[in-house]
């Protein structure tokens, strides 16, 4: 199965949830594995695949299908390059990955409206695969935004939400953290989703181990 890990915006931890979630589904005998769909800004460190592989424990992972130096919106850096994406090329590779597990987490690039082409979205791609999302948010200001427009979003398109994810990095006061909580399990009801929200906590702190169960079964 094929789960897509989204993030409320850019910087909102999407590689740290991903690999995190890799590493639990293998901790509990999960056959999982991870790949990057799109990565770009490669001109200015490895990539996001490198976070994976140290969650990995020595397993294989399936390459990105399309890496591009600019860091910039795929579109964009992809043009830069004198090339276009083909995102029939990017569905196969992850199918093909998928194939060879039982659980495949595919992380995207920023959020859901992030180009891939001049008229294809990452939501016009989660469209047509169907593919049940993970959507990372946070308590960080201007989160609740981002959170509820994400869900409206995939809600309005019919796409599956498998979840979200709550970063609890940044650190944000409790009045601010338990608010957030609150009204993202009510956007959840509006929206007809299942209330399924797992916490990712700070890797520092104490009690830091996650549990994704209630994402996974």
């Amino acid at each position: 199965m094929i789960f897509f890990v989204s993030g409320i915006d850019t910087g909102v931890g999407k590689t740290v949830a991903t690999s995190c979630m890799l590493g639990w589904l293998l901790g509990q005998g999960r056959r999982a594995t991870a790949m990057k769909l799109v990565q770009t800004g490669l001109r200015d460190e490895p990539g996001d695949q490198e976070a994976y592989r140290r969650w990995s424990g020595g397993h294989g992972l399936p390459e990105c299908p399309a890496c591009y130096a600019y860091p910039a919106s795929p579109d964009l850096a992809a043009s830069l390059e004198g090339k276009d994406i083909d995102t029939s090329r990017l569905v196969l590779a992850a199918e093909q990955a998928a194939s060879k597990t039982d659980i495949l987490l595919v992380e995207g690039a920023g959020g859901l409206m992030v180009p891939l082409t001049a008229g294809v979205t990452l939501l016009d791609l989660l469209q047509e695969t169907r593919w049940a999302v993970l959507l990372v948010a946070s308590a960080r200001l201007g989160s609740i935004n981002h959170t509820l427009l994400s869900l409206e979003a995939l809600a309005g398109r019919q796409i599956p939400l498998a979840g979200l994810v709550f970063n609890e990095v940044p650190h944000v006061d409790a009045c601010m953290r338990e608010h957030a909580l609150a009204t993202f399990r009510r956007g959840l009801r509006r929206y007809d989703f299942p209330e399924r929200l797992a916490l990712l906590p700070d890797s520092g702190a104490a009690n830091s181990e996650p549990d994704f169960s209630v994402l996974f079964g």
